[in-house]
């Protein structure tokens, strides 16, 4: 079960998790669909299937995928300075 607290934050915008494995996607997939974040085509977080290379980065955006989840492919560090990486946070949170 996902925390009160990390529902909060993914409920929130322009924020990313930096995965390194699959299980550090799925830790995430599984705390947005708690949190009822889904994809831009109204599928639900886990309705996907990831088969690019790791690392990959992964959150909501308020300037793309009308607030949706999305992978960050391609963003410039520029476009990266505008959202908050909480990767740290989100894996110490599961852990407590």
């Amino acid at each position: 079960m996902t925390s009160k607290k990390i529902i909060e934050r993914l409920q929130q915008k322009d924020w990313f998790v930096k995965c390194e494995t699959e299980h550090e996607l799925a830790l995430v997939l599984n705390a947005c669909l708690d949190t009822s974040v889904g994809w831009y085509d109204g599928r639900s977080a886990t309705d996907i299937v990831y088969s690019d290379p790791f690392p990959i980065l992964i959150g909501r955006s308020s300037k793309h995928w009308n607030d949706n989840l999305c992978f960050y492919v391609g963003l410039t560090d520029e476009d990266l300075k505008q959202h908050q990486d909480i990767t740290d946070w989100f894996f110490e949170e599961l852990r407590k």
